[in-house]
């Protein structure tokens, strides 16, 4: 932060950003704050300043008459300096609607036209994040295990959290106190929580060789918590689980709908919110109608999530996805849920300008990463000519860019709104359907 930026400035907010932050003016200067509501002011704590912007949070006593009407207490104690959520401040309406407002102007700036808007899927708004990737620091002698603070690489001082499903919360002090006791506690820079429906595993990454006083701690704590503990020296491909057993360490987790059981590793890929991802899983695939002769092709599959569905309904699927962890993940579900028959899982790269597609006029369900359908979504829309299109997506500005790539070859959005999977945090998970109309 610039030394001639102040540590704290009174300003009225003027708007609510799409990331949960108010926005206002100081001392001719723009600034965003974390915890602040359109017509307030408040004083603002500077945190960083950023392509001269003054970014920090605002300093809120006890609720009073002076807030805005959508202000309510967070529901955690560490809100707001955490950085694991960015509205717990705001009532949980205004969360939906401010969302699908971000949704609609990233369309709307894209040329994309909307026949009709979904009402927002909510869900429970606490204790249900079954993933997360916490930091470890050293503080003095303490070591700390949290989200990290707000726009801060700093880890927050925290021994629960209200949004991870409760047992991940109720381990946060003694995982603490484990880590403390390792022979280099400093050598410590993160740990992975992973859960299915019944089961919770932890991935410990680690800088320096563990000690077999180390490995025996962690074996100690595995037992005494129930839960499955891995390592990890390096990349992915070094996770190790303590018992030395790989088929044991697979969790797991049902979709009901569909008389469904998934299996998987905690470094997978599997939506964090579990009842969310039932809901998700269930509107995607009712847009479809009933199955027909054609296969439904479903791009970046992953484990099999939305493809086993499909196939429990009648379907037909070939799921493509360019990790070949997923797809040995993906076939080993499809047996599990008696399915082989009417699944078939490739490893693709659907990046490559290269990846080709079955010719035919298949159905297309899409759910990408961040980064969006990618450079081939012309081509595979030219090629197969998809009666419908089902899109998931887990960006606005990708899926808008996309949507007008679509529009541009003859489809339209028939629908799309919003799934929070993600409640108290900006993150939008969407959910379009596209039809052709020439």
């Amino acid at each position: 932060m610039s030394r001639r930026a102040p540590r704290e400035v009174e300003l009225e907010i003027d708007e609510l950003l799409s990331n949960g932050v108010g926005r206002g003016n100081a001392e001719a200067r723009e600034v965003v704050a974390k915890n602040a509501l359109p017509g307030e002011t408040v004083s603002v704590k500077i945190l960083k300043r950023r392509r001269g912007v003054w970014h920090g949070e605002a300093v809120t006593p006890e609720l009073s008459a002076d807030w805005s009407p959508a202000r309510v207490s967070p529901a955690c104690r560490y809100f707001p300096r955490c950085g694991g959520c960015a509205m717990q401040h705001l009532a949980y309406d205004q969360q939906l609607q401010l969302k699908q407002q971000h949704l609609v102007e990233e369309l709307d700036r894209h040329g994309v036209e909307i026949g009709s808007i979904r009402k927002a899927v909510a869900g429970p708004r606490l204790g249900y994040r079954t993933k997360a990737r916490l930091g470890v620091r050293m503080l003095g002698e303490r070591v700390l295990v949290g989200f990290r603070e707000t726009l801060s690489n700093r880890v927050a001082r925290m021994d629960a959290c209200l949004t991870l499903v409760p047992e991940f919360s109720q381990l946060l002090e003694p995982l603490r106190l484990l880590i403390s006791q390792l022979s280099e506690p400093s050598r410590v820079p993160q740990v992975e929580l992973a859960a299915g429906d019944h089961d919770h595993a932890i991935i410990i990454r680690h800088l320096e060789q563990l000690t077999e006083e180390d490995e025996q701690l962690m074996r100690s704590f595995a037992l005494e918590h129930h839960i499955e503990v891995f390592t990890q020296s390096g990349g992915y491909e070094t996770v190790q689980p303590l018992s030395g057993a790989r088929q044991s360490s697979y969790l797991g987790y049902s979709n009901s709908d569909f008389g469904l059981y998934f299996r998987f590793l905690p470094w997978d890929f599997t939506q964090v919110n579990l009842k969310m991802n039932r809901s998700l899983v269930r509107a995607a695939l009712s847009e479809f109608g009933k199955p027909g002769e054609t296969a439904l092709l479903d791009l970046f599959c992953g484990i099999g999530n939305f493809s086993l569905a499909a196939a429990a309904l009648g379907w037909r699927v070939v799921g493509f996805e360019a990790a070949a962890d997923a797809i040995e993940r993906a076939d080993m579900n499809a047996a599990l849920n008696g399915l082989s028959g009417r699944c078939e899982f490739r490893v693709a790269d659907l990046y490559d300008p290269g990846c080709s597609l079955p010719t035919g006029a298949h159905d297309l369900l899409l759910d990408p990463p961040r980064s969006g359908a990618g450079p081939n979504l012309a081509g595979w829309i030219d090629s197969l000519k998809p009666g419908r299109v089902v899109y998931v997506s887990c960006q606005p500005s990708s899926f808008a860019a996309d949507a007008a790539i679509l529009q541009e070859r003859g489809y339209r959005l028939d629908s799309v709104g919003i799934f929070d999977m993600f409640p108290n945090t900006a993150h939008i998970e969407t959910l379009g359907s596209f039809s052709r109309r020439w």
